[in-house]
């Protein structure tokens, strides 16, 4: 699995800013404190960085200025930005200016304290919580009050508790505190969390390390007076995101500076939810105030409203594409905007579909859902721990076997074929040696800890018959586990057996290839060695923690972590790519050309509240605000006004161009409708005297669009700017029958010439249907069975391909729920104990349930319902019967039942199948069919012409019994008598099992009923097959290929 890598050239970037000169008192005369707002765009962050070049061109010190930001991100960028402006100038600094609020925090807490500190991520915080409230509910969850505990184990409580906490430690809360005002307000839920903060704090320092969350860090800093650090300058940007606490420290150390500022847009404050407040920005006595209120961003802004979802998903990948084909926008110049994670996915696959290359933030991944992180954390478990057939199946065709499913079918097929033949070979061979499933043989063949022994014969057998591709994927997988091995052995650490893991297989090389390559194939190996980075970096981390522990812990510890883990993002340049992210994470960005998507109502404006169950409004507002929690306060305002700067901030990061897009489908399915920001967007730009500081939605003038199909584009939008929807346009207008001659002309034409350019999809050969019917020979159709005989009488078609086409899961587990009912019918026939046989087949029916939690035990007494009517009605039918077998097999030969006019030259008419159970009656010489049913009763009428009942009679008519067995009548004589033939259906809803009788056909009847088996067994033979109209089309899984069906026109006309 290796690509050849191409040729790396490294070339310099020209990344001097030039330094702007401000007519401002701000930038030429820095002193005392200054307050800084502007809208977006206006240079906010510009002049900042400005005026801190120019102090330290005039000479200032670097270590007395100290620039602070909200984020790593957004310091990061400030950092970046000011050193680019300061190319060239000789200076030095004991520590870097630009930090964000908690890598100070971290810094001041370090410098007054002996002991290591750790920063402890969200993810594992998560995790930690999640652990002590499995514990909780283990025990009882005594310590939360009654009506939640049932609820203690959940994801959202852990959500809750640990979101509530932040905002607690962000306003100085401690245990004490908490469990005070729980008591002083009457609030239990309060109460209980302080007790819980209290006991995290305890597991934490129980650890051995003194680890802290970023809200603890600032905490932590205030417990001891703030000293003088000698920052002379201090300059905070996007002052708006900053939470009390950290207002608190920067005021601590504004007392010490000569010139300070505080710098902002409360318009821009959209992380109210983390604690965040304007006030500080607002309200911080200063001695001058600077606004910037002209933007500088202009772009060109629409808005378009889409039919449906697709369609929009469409409109973004071809807007994306014509910005950087036809504009020649750089990809990394071009942004798409959501307004939550959930939305990510979606439009990252609909842009790699269109060849784009995607990024998104390697620092916001959840690593454990990582596919090749997943494979390399399931390695890592099979080295000392069982892993689920699933999970080899996942290893099997993930990046580490690197099989598609159709090559692991052919792989299983092969060792089922090596089994056989082991079988057929020796067929009184132990058991447990002989027979085996083929995932069972795939761990003994890959897995570590198998018998060697028996792995070499196993691959002796299996040389001649696995294909080199099979024998690939087999010696890839074993490679990984064999390193893997050798590393434990050797008692490797942590990141020394990952290390070996990840070397063997081989995806290092071909996933750099593949980087180097770029575009969307390049950004999804830029993705996969990201996520490979910074589970090494996990891995490193833990071992500098734990230096003893095994790889089952750490593996442990990563799958644990079901938030983004933010990792150190390492990348030393920016990808060229299309970058997608949150509204959220856009804060100090800018793009050429900017895609906010999605906008619908209900998703954006987002007005859910958060936090009702530990009421953590209530303590925001009673510590921030000193409102008593009693009191009922609207905050739908609030929130709508928030979102509302959110959306504000979406749509100012476009220099160029903005594209605003949503769906408008009150009619589908699910109702989607336009958000209401939209709205007041036009609103605005038709009466400009309707904004207000308060609402600040949008500083350009939007045109709206709304696409809907039109009789010269029926697509309803612009075609997608791709090579393969232009082939798609052309092969539709080629064979549309609305089309003129001369497009259908023009589009052959076009087609032709893309053909000749070796375009895929192009030249008529590729295309599917055109290269006329590949086999005319008869198909090989030896027989007949019962059961499709009963569906090729109704639909040829059905009965020669629903074999093939899999049915959806629901059908699938009732189909196995039939299959349990028959074998617990058989094991009662044959003398199994009734209770073993029922707890059995109970207990592989409840493996197979996909059923919520809550409905699966009355699902389950269902089931066991119906074994119990099947076993009375078992019980009951022994009286005047002798059971002559159960699942008895049919193999008759019923051509003599034929008129000779009516065989169709046929030499043999074989009825081939298994009677659910066969009954004598008593002091006779006539017979009972039973066929047990789990689904729905027949009526009398039906029962009495079902075909499959008919084709037993049929069978029994021309055939005797031989060993349990109905084989072809050898005695002209004549064949057996029926007594009666009956549908059973034990799942039937009344309280008596539904029995449906079909009475015993005579000679002539018979005969009639096998005059229209030679022409099925034709029909079942021929290369073209009879799709005929029924009543049974409703639930037929082939009418989205059938021809009497329109769904199935489109596929094969």
């Amino acid at each position: 699995m290796t690509s050849p890598i191409p040729t790396v050239r490294l070339v310099t970037k020209n990344a001097q800013v030039p330094l702007c000169e401000w007519d401002s008192q701000l930038f030429l005369n820095p002193k005392g404190i200054w307050r800084l707002r502007g809208v977006a765009g206006s240079g906010v962050s510009t002049l900042l960085m400005d005026t801190v070049a120019h102090q330290l061109r005039q000479g200032r010190s670097p270590d007395e200025i100290l620039v602070i930001a909200a984020s790593k991100e957004a310091a990061s960028r400030l950092r970046e930005g000011i050193i680019h402006r300061v190319i060239g100038l000789d200076y030095s600094a004991a520590a870097t200016m630009v930090r964000s609020i908690h890598s100070l925090a971290f810094a001041l807490v370090r410098s007054s304290c002996e002991e290591q500190l750790r920063l402890i991520t969200g993810a594992e915080q998560d995790a930690v919580i999640r652990e002590l409230l499995a514990g909780h509910a283990d025990s009882g969850a005594s310590m939360w009050p009654q009506e939640v505990r049932e609820a203690v184990n959940l994801l959202g409580f852990a959500r809750g508790i640990r979101d509530f906490l932040l905002r607690a430690t962000e306003r100085g809360l401690s245990p004490e505190a908490l469990e005070q005002l729980g008591k002083k307000y009457n609030r239990d839920m309060w109460y209980s969390a302080g007790a819980f903060m209290r006991e995290y704090e305890q597991v934490i320092s129980l650890r051995g390390q003194n680890s802290l969350s970023a809200a603890e860090l600032v905490t932590k800093a205030l417990e001891k007076p703030i000293e003088d650090q000698g920052w002379k300058m201090v300059l905070i940007d996007d002052a708006q995101h900053l939470d009390p606490q950290s207002a608190r420290l920067i005021t601590e150390l504004l007392a010490f500076a000569e010139f300070g500022v505080i710098a902002g847009d409360s318009h821009q404050l959209i992380h109210r939810f983390r604690g965040a407040s304007a006030e500080f920005l607002d309200t911080y006595p200063v001695d001058h105030t600077v606004e910037l209120t002209s933007s500088w961003r202009t772009p060109i802004s629409e808005v378009e409203i889409f039919p449906t979802a697709a369609a929009e998903s469409t409109f973004v990948a071809d807007t994306v594409r014509r910005a950087h084909l036809l504009n020649e926008v750089p990809w990394s110049q071009i942004a798409v905007v959501v307004r939550s994670t959930s939305q990510i996915g979606q439009v990252r696959r609909h842009l790699l579909s269109a060849g784009v290359p995607v990024h998104v933030d390697p620092t916001a991944i959840v690593l454990s859902e990582q596919r090749i992180v997943a494979n390399l954390l399931i390695a890592a478990r099979a080295l000392t721990q069982r892993i689920t057939n699933a999970e080899l199946e996942e290893l099997i065709t993930g990046p580490i076997g690197g099989a598609d499913p159709v090559t692991m079918r052919r792989l299983f097929r092969s060792f089922r074929q090596v089994e056989l033949r082991r079988v057929l070979a020796d067929p009184d061979a132990d058991s447990s040696s002989y027979g085996r499933r083929a995932i069972d043989l795939m761990r003994l063949l890959v897995l570590p800890g198998q018998d060697e022994l028996q792995r070499t014969e196993f691959l002796l057998d299996a040389a001649t018959i696995l294909t080199p591709i099979e024998t690939e994927v087999l010696e890839r997988i074993r490679a990984v586990f064999s390193a893997g091995e050798q590393a434990l052995h050797q008692q490797a650490s942590v990141e020394e057996i990952l290390w070996e893991l990840w070397n063997a297989t081989g995806l290092d090389q071909h996933l750099l290839a593949m980087s180097l390559r770029g575009g969307a194939i390049g950004s999804q190996a830029d993705r996969d060695l990201d996520s490979v980075m910074a589970l090494f970096d996990a891995a490193g981390d833990w071992v500098e923690r734990y230096p003893q522990a095994k790889i089952a812990s750490f593996v442990t510890h990563i799958e644990e972590q079901i938030l983004p883990t933010g990792v150190r993002d390492r990348r030393l340049a920016t990808p060229d790519a299309v970058h997608i992210m949150t509204a959220h994470a856009t804060t100090g960005l800018q793009w050429h050309t900017v895609i906010v998507t999605g906008v619908q109502e209900g998703t954006w404006p987002a007005l859910g509240e958060t936090g009702t169950l530990f009421a953590q409004e209530e303590l925001v507002d009673l510590i921030d605000a000193d409102i008593d929690p009693d009191l009922p306060i609207s905050r739908s305002s609030d929130r709508l006004n928030d979102e509302r700067n959110l959306f504000y901030v979406a749509t100012t990061r476009a220099t160029k161009q903005l594209v605003i897009t949503a769906v408008d489908a009150p009619d589908a399915d699910e109702v989607l409708e336009v958000s209401r920001f939209i709205t007041e967007l036009s609103t605005m730009k038709e009466h400009p005297e309707a904004s207000s500081e308060a609402e600040p939605l949008t500083l350009f003038d939007v045109s709206t669009t709304v696409q809907a199909p039109t009789e010269d584009n029926a697509l309803g939008y612009q075609r997608l700017l791709s090579i393969p929807a232009m082939v798609a346009e052309l092969r539709r207008a080629l064979i549309d029958p609305a089309a003129t001659t001369r497009q259908r002309e023009q589009a052959a034409r076009q087609l032709a010439r893309l053909a000749q350019a070796k375009i895929p999809g192009a030249h008529p050969d590729q295309w599917w249907g055109s290269g006329g019917v590949s086999d005319m020979s008869n198909r090989v159709v030896m027989a007949l069975s019962p059961s499709k005989i009963d569906s090729g009488l109704h639909c040829p078609l059905r009965a020669a391909l629903s074999s093939v086409v899999n049915e959806n899961e629901e059908k699938s587990v009732h189909r196995l729920k039939g299959t349990l009912v028959h074998a617990f019918a058989e094991a009662l026939g044959n003398g199994v104990d009734t209770e073993e046989a029922e707890a059995m087949v109970s207990a592989a029916y409840r493996r197979l349930l996909q059923e919520p939690s809550w409905k699966i035990e009355s699902t389950m007494e269902e089931f066991q319902q119906l074994l119990v009517k099947l076993k009375a009605w078992i019980e009951a039918a022994a009286g005047g019967f002798d059971l002559v077998g159960t699942e008895v097999k049919v193999n008759v030969d019923v051509l003599p039942a034929v008129a000779e006019s009516d065989r169709q030259g046929l030499d043999k008419l074989i009825i081939r199948g298994r009677i659910d159970r066969l009954d004598k009656v008593k002091d006779s010489d006539s017979y009972r069919i039973v066929d047990f049913k789990t689904g729905t009763p027949k009526t009398k009428e039906q029962a009495q012409e079902d075909a499959q009942l008919m084709s037993y009679q049929l069978a029994l008519r021309n055939g005797q019994i031989h060993n349990a067995k109905v084989l072809s009548n050898t005695d002209i004589s004549g064949g057996l008598a029926i007594d009666s033939a009956q549908l059973v259906y034990p799942a039937s809803g009344s309280q008596k099992i539904a029995i449906r009788d079909q009475a015993s056909k005579d000679k002539e009847q018979l005969s009639e009923f096998a005059r229209l088996l030679p022409s099925l067994l034709i029909q079942l033979r021929s290369p073209q097959i009879i799709a005929r109209l029924n009543n049974t089309c409703s639930h037929c899984p082939l009418t989205t290929l059938c021809p009497v069906h329109e769904d199935g026109k489109v596929v094969i006309s």
